[in-house]
């Protein structure tokens, strides 16, 4: 059976907007700025989110804060999100960087040959996903149906991201550096579930001056369905 890639997406945003379609795949780097292996996968994904194919998402773990640093954007929630990953691949242990393409691989976070391999493959896959999207100030109105059959069952989340960030580390194994990050994860909730099969128009509330990701994605750390950015 094919495997679940890619989604259309139709993005409107403060009423009226003109409406656009795209494909996105979504790349989320497990990361942390007491990790000395990490800031070159923080660069790869500076330079995936200038495709407007793709949406990036910056996990920041906890697991490396005793090291003498405290990652400033780190969250138990972050740790726990990549320890779901690592029980669905019943991999050994954690660790970082970790990257994660359309929660159906991990690669190496700084193994920038086999992201972008994994991207353009994702890419070329058929959406399975119709999502429309309508931000009206602090209201948000999303509409999720089906492109295909048998889709699995799903959540629908809203993430609050930090779009960008530039942070001198005092101390650890980066001391001394300065370094760019993009779209950091701050907050994830459930809007609502989803049964993969019938259309299903839900809301959320969200802040004007704060930017959001709208994510699908099959239960238990399965596919990722759809996406989009809400600015």
């Amino acid at each position: 059976m094919r495997t679940l890639r890619n989604i259309a997406v139709i993005l409107t945003l403060l009423v009226p907007f003109s409406v656009a379609a795209q494909s996105s795949v979504v790349v989320e780097l497990f990361t942390s700025q007491g990790c000395s292996s990490c800031p070159p996968a923080d660069k790869i994904l500076l330079d995936l989110e200038r495709d407007e194919n793709v949406i990036v998402l910056g996990w920041h773990v906890d697991y490396w804060d005793y090291l003498g640093w405290k990652d400033e954007f780190s969250s138990p929630e972050s740790t726990a999100r990549q320890m779901g990953y690592r029980e669905r691949w019943d991999l050994r242990s954690l660790y970082t960087p970790q990257a994660v393409i359309h929660g159906e691989t991990q690669v190496i976070g700084s193994n920038r040959r086999k992201i972008e391999m994994y991207v353009d493959q994702f890419q070329a896959e058929e959406p399975v996903l119709g999502l429309e999207i309508i931000a009206d100030g602090e209201q948000l109105k999303v509409n999720v149906s089906a492109l295909t059959a048998s889709l699995p069952e799903a959540g629908v989340y809203l993430l609050e991201i930090i779009p960008t960030s530039t942070s001198m580390i005092g101390r650890g194994e980066n001391a001394g550096r300065t370094i760019e990050y993009i779209n950091v994860v701050k907050d994830m909730s459930l809007i609502a579930s989803w049964d993969g099969r019938s259309g299903s128009d839900l809301s959320a509330e969200i802040a004007r001056d704060k930017s959001y990701v709208i994510l699908v994605q099959a239960n238990d750390f399965g596919p990722v369905l759809g996406a989009a950015y809400v600015n």
